[in-house]
């Protein structure tokens, strides 16, 4: 139960890692999606915005992962 360490060639890399970097596309694909609607006119600080939209996605993944792991 919980996370654990994936090796990769011999190397003890973290969860947490590879949910960040899976975290990214899905970030740059919700904002293409985000930027042809009209939801784009409503983001006030756009680089918050996509840091926040970051920071949720990466959280959701750690949970959900983490649960079926």
């Amino acid at each position: 139960m919980g996370l654990h360490e994936v090796a990769i060639g011999g190397v003890f890399v973290s969860p947490l890692l590879i949910f960040a970097l899976l975290a990214l596309p899905l970030t740059k694909g919700l904002l293409i999606l985000i930027n042809k609607t009209p939801l784009s006119s409503l983001i006030w600080h756009e680089m918050l915005f996509i840091c926040a939209l970051y920071v949720l996605q990466f959280c959701v993944l750690t949970i959900v992962v983490g649960m079926l792991w």
